[in-house]
Parts: structure tokens; C-alpha cells; sequence
């Protein structure tokens, strides 16, 4: 089982990215937090060789970009500076696709950055192309997914790529 934790304060979106896991039967183990101060014990233990009980250090971060308060970026910055936790690959996974929080999160650290799925068929094909590139520790599925949106500062490269 990978560990996936999703960050997000909207708890309908949560629900629907637990439910698109269960029913891809994806061996995705699923844990949830609210807001980046809940999400913070899956990385503090961490620091020092070891997990807390309850709380695996994710193979993933599904991550949205407005968190109340906070932003994902705000996230990112904080998980980045902590060299252990570089190698933690982060998708933002967000409705707020504007050019300036896209670039943001791409300077912060994210791997990728994909729109929320607008259906639970959207989600599902997500959930399998995460999980697949999890397993296999590979980029290629998110970058064939609608959803995805290049990082604006080479977007001709990843187009050349992809092409």
C-alpha cells in the first residue's frame, strides 16, 4: 500500500478523492487532513527516523492551493526547506488555476499541477495515473491527463516531451 495524503479544507472534495480510490481498488492507503497544521504530523516525525503511529510518511501529497489561511504554496515552502522531504513528490490538485498560482507552486517545489476532476469518471482515470506513477516512479501518465497544467516557465519543453 502507498500512503496518499490529500490536503484540502473542503471536505466534499476529500470524500470524493477517498471514494475514486476505493472504487479503483488502487492499493492507495488514504489519509486526509483538513488543513496544513492537521497534515503536519505526517512530516514532523520524520525529521527524526521515524513515523508516528497513524501517521505513514506519504509516497504522495495530493495538495489543493486554498487552504483558508494558508495556501498550498505556503505548504510547499515549508515541506521543501526540510531536505528528508525533498524527494516527496507534491501534486496540487486545484481549482485555482490562475498563470500566478500555477507558477508559484511550480517555483515552491511542486512536481505537478493538475485542475480538480469535474466528475468522479475524471477522478478515477487521476487516481489511477497517481497511483501508476507512484508505483512505477514515473511522470509520464499525469502528463498525458487533461487535467494537468505545465509549469509555465517551460511549458515549450514538457510540450516537446509530450509531442
Amino acid at each position: 500500500m502507498f500512503p496518499l495524503l490529500y490536503i484540502d479544507d473542503n471536505q466534499n472534495d476529500r470524500f470524493l478523492v477517498g471514494e475514486a480510490i476505493s472504487l479503483t481498488k488502487t492499493p492507495l492507503a488514504f489519509y486526509e487532513a483538513a488543513d496544513i497544521d492537521s497534515a503536519i504530523p505526517f512530516f514532523q516525525f520524520q525529521k527524526h527516523g521515524r513515523e508516528a503511529k497513524g501517521f505513514p510518511c506519504p509516497a504522495l501529497v495530493l495538495l489543493d492551493y486554498d487552504l483558508g489561511r494558508q495556501t498550498g504554496a505556503d505548504f510547499l515552502y515549508w515541506l521543501r526547506v526540510m531536505k528528508k522531504m525533498v524527494s516527496i513528490p507534491v501534486v496540487m490538485f486545484s481549482g485555482s488555476v490562475g498563470q500566478r498560482n500555477v507558477a508559484e507552486c511550480y517555483e515552491q517545489g511542486a512536481n505537478y499541477f493538475l485542475r480538480k476532476a469535474r466528475d468522479l469518471t475524471c477522478l478515477k482515470r487521476v487516481v489511477r495515473s497517481l497511483h501508476f506513477s507512484i508505483q512505477y516512479k514515473i511522470p509520464g501518465p499525469i502528463l498525458r491527463l487533461p487535467e494537468y497544467v505545465p509549469d509555465p516557465r517551460t511549458t515549450g519543453a514538457i510540450l516537446a516531451k509530450v509531442s
